[in-house]
C-alpha cells in the first residue's frame, strides 16, 4: 500500500502539487508512523515544497521510537544541509555514520557537510580517511577524486584511479573519472587520452543488451525536426549560458526542442530555457532504460549531449542510440569516444584540418567559434586598470586548480622573474583550504618569488563579486594543456586581455579559438617561452594594455560569439543538412 501512495504522492511533485503530495503521504503516516518508505517520500516533497519544518517535526516523531534508525538521521542531514545549516547536517549525517559506518553514503555525506561549510581540509582528510578504509567503493573513490580536483592535487587523482584500475580494469566511474585528469597532464600525448576514451566507449557498450531498435521518424528532409538536448546545466552555470542563447533563437516554426536535464535543483535560468523550448523533462533519478524510452515517445529527430563523461552527464542512453542523428557539444572538451554519437561540433580553430584521428564522431566545424556566449547581466563598467593605482602589473587567473599544474606555476614564476615587482592574483575555490594556499605558495617561493607577490582568494559570494574581481588584473594568463574558457571570455568582458599557447588538442586550444574570434591573436604564443616573451612585453607597453582595457569589451559584443541569431541558423543548418543525408539511407534502408 505504501508503495502505491509514495507513487501518487511523486506524480502530484511533479506537477508541484506539493499540499496534495504531503497530505496524501501525511495521511498514510498517521496510519503507519514508522514507514520508512513513506517517512522518506515526506521529506523529499516537504524540502521541495520548502515547508522544512513540516521535515523535520515528522522526522523527530520517528526518532523517538526509532533512534538507531540511520536513514532518519540521513533525511535530517538532508534537510539541514538544503536550509544551510551546515553543523547541523554534519552532526546529522556523523550520527548516521555512527550507527552504520559500512554504508558509504553516510560518510560521503559527512564531507559534503564539511566542504558546504567551507571546511575544506577537514572534508578533504575525512575523505581520505574513507578511502582509506573502503578503497574499492566506487563512489567513495569519485568523491576523493573529486576533491584530489578541487584542491589541485592531479598526480595524487591519477594515482588513486589508477591504483582502482588496477584492482577493476571495467570500472566505469573510474574509467570516465580518468578522462578530465589525463587531459590536463603537461606533455600528455592526445592520442593516449583518445585511447582512454575508447575503452570507456568499449565499457559502455557492453552494458547495453540487444541490437538498437528501428527508428520510426518520418524520412521527410524538410519537416519540422525535433531536437532534443541533453544536459546537467540548464540553470545557472557556465555550460547553460552558452546554451542559452541557442536555445532561445531556434527557429520555432522549423525546430522544436525539448529539453533533459539531469539535475535535481532548478533555478531561474531554467525558468527562461523552459519558456524558450518546446518541452522539458526533469530526467533525475530517470533509469537510462526509462529516459530512452521517453526520448523515442517525444520523437526526437536529432538529441545533442551537452555534457559528455562529466558529472551528471546521461551518456549511457545515447549508447542505444534512441535518436536517428545524435550529437556531443560544447559542456565536454573531447571525443565521446562512442561510434553511436555521428557528429561532434567544433571549430576550425579548436580542432584544424589533421585532427580527425582524436575524434571518433564526424567533426562539424563551425565557421568562426564553435561556442555562443551571452555576457554576464551581473557585470559592471569596466574598471581603470589596476597597475595605475599599484604601480605594478598583476598578472591574474580564476581558473580551477586543478587546470594550474606545477609546470604551470614553473612558467608563471619565469613571467613574475622577467617583469620585477609584479603581482600574481588567483582565485579558485581549492583556495579557500589554507593547506592548499600553503603549497601554491610554496611551490612559487621555491622559485624564489616571495608570498607576498602571490595573492590567493577563494571563492567569491556571487557572480556579481566575481566579476568585479577583474578590477584587480591586469593580464589574464590562460593555463595549459587545458584552456579556460568561460574565464577567458568573462576576462575579456571586463577589460582584461588573456595570454595563451597554442597546443594540440580540442582542449589546449580552446583559448586559440577565442582570442582570434574576440581579435586578439597577437596574444598566443606558440611555445612557453613566446608565452613568457608576450606576457612580458605587454606588461611594459602600458599603451596598448590601456587601449584593449578600453575597447576589450566592445570588441566582444561585435565579435561572433555574440551573434547569437547567426550562429543559431548556422547550427540549424549542420542539423538539417544531417537530416537529409539521413533520410536518404533510411529510404534505402528501412531498417536504420
Amino acid at each position: 500500500m505504501s508503495d502505491i501512495i509514495v507513487a501518487q504522492a511523486y506524480e502530484h511533485l511533479r506537477a508541484k502539487r506539493y499540499d496534495q503530495a504531503l497530505a496524501l503521504v501525511r495521511r498514510g503516516l498517521e496510519k503507519d508512523t514508522n514507514n520508512l518508505k513513506l517517512l522518506d517520500a515526506y521529506t523529499q516533497i516537504a524540502m521541495h515544497a520548502g515547508k522544512h519544518e513540516n521535515a523535520l517535526f515528522a522526522l523527530e516523531q520517528a526518532g523517538k521510537t526509532m533512534p538507531w534508525n540511520a536513514r532518519i538521521w540521513m533525511l535530517r542531514g538532508e534537510i539541514e544541509l538544503q536550509r544551510d545549516r551546515f553543523d547541523a547536517a554534519e552532526a546529522a549525517f556523523r550520527k548516521a555514520y555512527e550507527i552504520d559506518p559500512v554504508n558509504p553514503n553516510h560518510g560521503r555525506s559527512v564531507c559534503i557537510a564539511l566542504y558546504r561549510a567551507d571546511k575544506v581540509d577537514q572534508a578533504i582528510a575525512f575523505a581520505r580517511h574513507l578511502f582509506a578504509t573502503r578503497p574499492v567503493d566506487e563512489e567513495t573513490l569519485a568523491l576523493y577524486a573529486s576533491f584530489c580536483d578541487l584542491t589541485g592535487d592531479l598526480d595524487e587523482m591519477i594515482r588513486v584511479l589508477k591504483e582502482q584500475l588496477r584492482r577493476k580494469p571495467n570500472d566505469l566511474t573510474c574509467l570516465q573519472s580518468l578522462l578530465i585528469p589525463l587531459a590536463r597532464v603537461h606533455g600528455m600525448d592526445p592520442r593516449e587520452v583518445f585511447g582512454q576514451h575508447l575503452k570507456v566507449s568499449q565499457v559502455l557498450s557492453s552494458l547495453i543488451e540487444g541490437d538498437p531498435q528501428p527508428h520510426t521518424n518520418v524520412p521527410d528532409p524538410e519537416r519540422t525536426l525535433r531536437i532534443g538536448y541533453c544536459s546537467q546545466d540548464f540553470r545557472n552555470r557556465s555550460a547553460g549560458h552558452f546554451a542559452e542563447p541557442i536555445i532561445t533563437h531556434h527557429d520555432k516554426s522549423r525546430y522544436q526542442v525539448v529539453l533533459y536535464h539531469n539535475v535535481l535543483g532548478e533555478d531561474e535560468l531554467t525558468d527562461r530555457l523552459k519558456s524558450s523550448a518546446t518541452a522539458y523533462r526533469n530526467v533525475w533519478g530517470v533509469d537510462d532504460k526509462k529516459m530512452v524510452e521517453i526520448i523515442r515517445r517525444d520523437g526526437i529527430d536529432i538529441l545533442v549531449d551537452l555534457s559528455g563523461h562529466t558529472g551528471c552527464g546521461r551518456i549511457v542512453p545515447f549508447v542505444v542510440k534512441p535518436a536517428p542523428i545524435q550529437y556531443t557539444y560544447m559542456g565536454y572538451p573531447n571525443t565521446t569516444g562512442l561510434p553511436q554519437i555521428d557528429y561532434r561540433i567544433v571549430d576550425w580553430y579548436t580542432d584544424p584540418a589533421g585532427s580527425e584521428h582524436l575524434a571518433t564522431e564526424t567533426l562539424v566545424r563551425m565557421d568562426g567559434s564553435f561556442l555562443c556566449y551571452t555576457p554576464p547581466h551581473h557585470a559592471g563598467d569596466v574598471r581603470p586598470a589596476p597597475e595605475l593605482a599599484n604601480g605594478f602589473i598583476t598578472f591574474g587567473s580564476f581558473n580551477t586548480l586543478t587546470k594550474i599544474s606545477k609546470h604551470v606555476m614553473d612558467v608563471w614564476t619565469k613571467i613574475l622573474q622577467a617583469v620585477p615587482d609584479s603581482r600574481l592574483l588567483l582565485k579558485a575555490l581549492a583556495l579557500s583550504s589554507p593547506a592548499t594556499r600553503e603549497r601554491v605558495w610554496n611551490h612559487f617561493g621555491a622559485g624564489g618569488i616571495p608570498r607576498d607577490r602571490v595573492m590567493l582568494l577563494g571563492e567569491t559570494k556571487s557572480k556579481g563579486e566575481h566579476l568585479d574581481m577583474y578590477a584587480k588584473v591586469d593580464i589574464a594568463l590562460d593555463p595549459w594543456p587545458y584552456n579556460g574558457t568561460t574565464t577567458t571570455v568573462e576576462a575579456m568582458y571586463m577589460g582584461v586581455p588573456v595570454v595563451t599557447i597554442e597546443g594540440n588538442s580540442h582542449v589546449s586550444r580552446v583559448g586559440v579559438s577565442l582570442l582570434n574570434n574576440l581579435g586578439t591573436p597577437e596574444l598566443i604564443a606558440k611555445d612557453e617561452a613566446e608565452y613568457v616573451t608576450i606576457a612580458a612585453a605587454l606588461a611594459g607597453n602600458q599603451p596598448e594594455r590601456l587601449k584593449l582595457r578600453q575597447n576589450l569589451r566592445g570588441m566582444v559584443e561585435r565579435s561572433v560569439l555574440c551573434d547569437h541569431v547567426g550562429f543559431t541558423r548556422r547550427l540549424e543548418a549542420h542539423y538539417r543538412q544531417a537530416w537529409r543525408e539521413w533520410c536518404e539511407r533510411k529510404r534505402a534502408n528501412p531498417a536504420l
